[in-house]
């Protein structure tokens, strides 16, 4: 039985305009499908990721229902179908270019389907990967000329060396070639392959009006050339938002080290890795680049005694802070005095040690208490389950410890959603 219905006579005579307006607020993913939608959250990147594809999927159930309704949604639903891509498995490779590959019927406003591609998210996890697999992902990319985001999350290939870790080229020049003018945001964060460095270079030079950043390391390439040799870091004037490893910073310094070829940049993503990195060329950085950094998140997975050197290389060098977002391996390593940059006035954290004991709270609570931030406002915890394990934790003396806290400092301690914690 054909499961798409010949009565289409029988649905209210709509303009197609319309239809397409009820089909796009039906679909939409607010945010997910360009760059102007709601600011990213503060959670880290594997969650958000998570959560972004639930969406994504939950907005393609929905699109597939739609056009499986008649003939004259399927034609005008399409565009719908294939504005975002999301591939989690080999086996599905083959049967997305196959469908790339036809002419949708009824398109009056393009020739294949990839042209209404905007999203793309690659996220393949425990399968093996040939490199014939690489090269078919390259040709798909290829059929996507106005792509705006993609993010990979690639295994790596079968006896590939394993600290090379080299995302395939084609892969990286399909998306230089066929899409970069459109590309707003590249993420290979959680990505086991990465670009190397002169593929990196060679796509952001095409990618002119890149956004965000996300590619915090690079993939050793066989035979690097000498730094003098190497292709130089392009001018992003458009770029906002980078995430990168203090440790690997050089891979994304230009050849004049006191250019600035990051001058847009607002949002500062780092990690801290042991051992700690605070040599002269990555203060000069942050010098640099981040004078009017507004937004920071650091990764910090180092002891909290070192916490404070992170803090006042941020005071000395970012005076435009005013979000700072720091995640950490549990509230122990928030020690107490920590003095803040004076301009930030929200402070986001989040530990990555679930269902902490309760001395732990404690000892967040009365780094709280002594930590100083002239325009500090906000304080909230990440979490979505931390007021709950709070409450658990402190039982009805939660109030009263609150209470005592509150009482000696000028900021509002929040729950994930913005709630007043002691509610």
């Amino acid at each position: 039985m054909n499961s798409i219905s010949p009565n289409a006579h029988t649905l209210p005579h709509f303009p197609p305009e319309l239809w397409l307006r009820i089909f796009n607020l039906a679909t939409d993913v607010p945010g997910l499908l360009s760059c102007d939608g709601p600011a990213p959250s503060d959670l880290p990147r594997p969650l958000v990721k998570a959560q972004e594809q639930r969406l994504l999927k939950e907005s393609l159930i929905t699109t597939k229902n739609i056009i499986l309704v008649c003939k004259t949604w399927h034609a005008l639903a399409t565009e719908f179908l294939y504005r975002s891509v999301l591939v989690t498995s080999v086996a599905s490779l083959s049967p997305l270019f196959a469908a790339l590959d036809r002419r949708p019927s009824g398109a009056a406003r393009s020739g294949l389907i990839g042209w209404w591609t905007r999203r793309l998210d690659v996220s393949i996890q425990d399968e093996r990967c040939e490199a014939s697999d690489y090269a078919l992902l390259a040709d798909i990319i290829r059929q996507f000329p106005n792509l705006s985001i993609v993010t990979l999350s690639m295994p790596m290939l079968p006896y590939n060396d394993c600290w090379l870790r080299q995302l395939p080229k084609p892969v990286v020049m399909a998306l230089a070639e066929s899409c970069g003018p459109s590309l707003r945001v590249f993420d290979c964060s959680e990505s086991i392959l990465r670009p190397c460095r002169e593929d990196l270079m060679q796509l952001l030079a095409a990618a002119s009006n890149l956004s965000v950043l996300r590619c915090p390391i690079c993939s050793p390439g066989a035979g690097d050339k000498s730094p003098s040799a190497r292709r130089d870091v392009p001018v992003m004037t458009e770029l906002q938002s980078v995430s990168l490893m203090s440790v690997f910073l050089r891979d994304f310094l230009p050849s004049d080290k006191d250019a600035n070829h990051f001058p847009a940049l607002r949002q500062l993503t780092y990690d801290c890795i042991p051992p700690p990195f605070h040599d002269y060329t990555w203060k000069n950085f942050v010098k640099l680049s981040c004078a009017n950094v507004t937004s920071v998140h650091l990764d910090f997975s180092l002891q909290g005694d070192s916490l404070q050197k992170e803090l006042d290389l941020l005071t000395e060098c970012c005076s435009s802070l005013n979000d700072l977002v720091i995640y950490l391996r549990s509230w122990t390593e928030l020690k107490p005095n920590l003095i803040l940059p004076p301009s930030v006035s929200y402070l986001g954290l989040h530990s990555k040690l679930l269902k902490a004991p309760a001395f732990h709270f404690q000892q967040l609570f009365t780094a709280l208490h002594t930590i100083s931030g002239s325009k500090l406002k906000t304080v909230r915890l990440l979490h979505a389950d931390a007021a709950e394990d709070v409450r658990e934790t402190y039982g009805s003396s939660l109030a009263n410890d609150l209470a005592d806290i509150t009482s000696c400092i000028t900021f509002c301690i929040e729950d994930y959603e913005g709630r007043p914690l002691l509610v």
